[in-house]
């Protein structure tokens, strides 16, 4: 159905949604004259606009829990209409993962347009906003209640935000809701399987937005599966959680869903607990190339590279800190750097035929770098004016140094050696620049060169697990 078909189901659903909330009529006696009046049969998407009258009334209570937490006003004050808007938009918004988030708060601006007063749009606009990107509520939020003191069961929170978005994948036999999923695995293929786990305060700031916290659990674990140039199709989610809090869980399970839609991932188990907030992703993928490479196949000779650029995470992680360096599109990069990292799955896939060895830099280029070395049992030799440092990074390079881009992690980039160089055909469908920045040495160590001859000193070591 097309924009504007949606556009008249969401007219006929405002108007029914203000009807309903002032005489609380069954939805199976919506006056026909609704429907016309909103142009729904004619021209409307009818399958939508049923939807909506059937989904949003029995979650008005947790809808309008979510625009109290948000608003300084009862919600019995809101204008009927007002809160008819609201109702739609914070629905959608948490339930209907296929409609962009533009497309949400534009339809909502566009009806409080023509259904309210000429303020309407901007409470319907910034309530929206808020509750799409506000930092997560406190742990003893009032929306927020302990497992052990809550009616709701685990059960519901794994219907509501999770099991509802499994992906209709054929290789899928069983997904969430069983004891164990089961799927299908393509003959003479490799299964590739790596986890991850991300500790509040830890991994990500206490108050990160829980939309990011979601895209960022899943794309550390799609990184590893780039590194050895898989393509993923599976995923399993274990989450512990301090708290029911319906708005943290709605915006973490949105950023999670909006990156496994991206790259065809599906859902297909898990588990949740009450405890300290963690998030622990497994993901699954099958090899393109055959064998793939390991960290154990770096030879003397070879070629050490890497994509993208390295170190903007680690000034996202001290932002705050480096005062009016930067404006605020820089600041914004350099956090969504940290905060939503992108797995480099092209970048993994155009170089898995030809690299000796891969592993991606989520500890810092010299940490994982090592990993590569010490299992190939070789050295390497680096050149520092060859390390790729983006635009806001060369910016701050005379007050922060290079540290930051040779140890500090999070960058999330694939670091692989090569025996030959790359052909064009090959850099061209990595998506992502790849930058040649040393050579495998047969001695073991690492040396960092400048480029007057003389040797480059780490001083700040790099990010340890315990």
């Amino acid at each position: 159905m097309t924009v504007s078909a949606r556009h008249y189901a969401r007219l006929g659903a405002v108007q029914y949604l203000y009807s309903w909330s002032l005489e609380k009529q069954s939805i199976d006696r919506v006056d026909e004259q609704v429907l016309i009046d909103a142009n729904v049969l004619t021209q409307g998407d009818l399958a939508y606009f049923q939807k909506l009258m059937r989904s949003i009334p029995p979650r008005v209570s947790q809808i309008d829990e979510l625009i109290t937490q948000v608003i300084n006003r009862r919600i019995d004050v809101i204008d009927p209409v007002e809160l008819a808007i609201l109702r739609l938009g914070v629905y959608e918004l948490i339930y209907e993962y296929d409609v962009p988030l533009k497309v949400i708060t534009n339809e909502c601006i566009e009806l409080s347009r023509e259904f309210g007063n000429p303020a309407s749009y901007k409470f319907i606009n910034g309530t929206l906003d808020k509750i799409a990107f506000g930092k997560k509520a406190p742990l003893q939020s009032a929306l927020g209640k302990k497992y052990k003191s809550s009616n709701r069961s685990e059960f519901e929170l794994i219907e509501s935000y999770f099991a509802n978005r499994q992906q209709q994948v054929e290789s899928v036999v069983t997904g969430i809701g069983d004891d164990c999923a089961v799927v299908d695995i393509p003959a003479g293929q490799q299964l590739l399987i790596t986890t991850d786990t991300l500790l509040e305060s830890v991994h990500f700031p206490a108050g990160t937005n829980a939309r990011n916290v979601g895209h960022k659990a899943l794309a550390v674990s799609l990184s590893d599966l780039a590194a050895k140039g898989a393509q993923p199709v599976y995923a399993t989610l274990n989450l512990s959680l301090p708290t029911y809090d319906k708005l943290w869980l709605a915006q973490f399970s949105r950023g999670l869903f909006d990156l496994s839609d991206r790259f065809d991932v599906a859902l297909i188990g898990g588990d949740t607990v009450c405890g300290p907030l963690a998030i622990s992703m497994t993901a699954f993928g099958l090899a393109t190339a055959n064998p793939c490479p390991l960290r154990s196949g770096a030879c003397p000779g070879d070629g050490i590279y890497v994509t993208g650029t390295l170190g903007d995470a680690a000034l996202g992680l001290v932002a705050s800190r480096l005062g009016h360096s930067l404006d605020a599109k820089e600041t914004e990069y350099i956090e969504q750097r940290l905060e939503r990292p992108e797995p480099r799955l092209d970048a993994g896939r155009a170089v898995a035929r030809l690299a000796s060895s891969s592993i991606d830099i989520s500890d810092g280029l010299i940490g994982d770098l090592s990993h590569i070395l010490d299992a190939s049992g070789v050295g390497a030799s680096l050149e520092l004016d060859r390390i790729p440092l983006s635009p806001v990074y060369q910016k701050l390079l005379a007050d922060v140094g290079w540290d930051f881009a040779l140890t500090h992690g999070d960058d999330y980039e694939i670091c692989f050696t090569a025996s030959d160089e790359l052909p064009a055909k090959v850099i061209e469908s990595a998506q992502v620049p790849i930058s040649r920045i040393g050579t495998v040495k047969e001695s073991q160590g690492i040396e960092i060169k400048k480029p007057d001859g003389r040797l480059y000193q780490i001083e700040v070591p790099g990010y340890s697990h315990f």
